[in-house]
């Protein structure tokens, strides 16, 4: 858990720029790694990190993952919404769950990449964009 509220602290606003719960089908999604191609990095982690952004652009634009398969092996979230995904090298949630600040309450949505620790051995495993929508009224 401490994880998620980590994931939840790391914001990477992805260019997602509606502000109607669920997002639209094709909301623009800067992808989180930037020059992938120039950075030096082998064919197989390229191949990994392609993988994941695609992934956490899909679910950015209101769409499932591509490449990451649900994980039928989670646990079931007490919010009703989120879902659990394993990709290569990865898991990803797609967090989905009624908020409250202050007076303000909504529903938090968006991807939570965390990487293996095998993978990714440094401070920084996860990336997210977790945007928070009004409910209707």
């Amino acid at each position: 858990m401490s994880r998620l509220i980590s994931g939840l602290i790391f914001v990477l606003i992805a260019g997602c720029n509606s502000s109607d719960f669920p997002p639209a089908a094709g909301t623009p999604c800067q992808e989180p790694f930037v020059n992938l191609v120039s950075s030096g990095a082998t064919q197989e982690d390229q191949a990994v990190l392609r993988e994941a952004s695609e992934d956490f652009c899909a679910v950015v634009a209101g769409k499932e993952p591509i490449h990451a398969k649900f994980d039928e092996t989670a646990p079931l979230p007490s919010d009703g919404g989120t879902k659990f995904y394993i990709g290569r090298k990865y898991k990803l949630t797609v967090l989905n769950s009624l908020s409250g600040f202050g007076s303000f309450h909504g529903t938090a949505h968006g991807p939570i990449i965390t990487f293996d620790e095998s993978f990714a051995a440094g401070n920084t495993n996860e990336i997210s964009s977790i945007r928070v929508y009004p409910l209707p009224k």
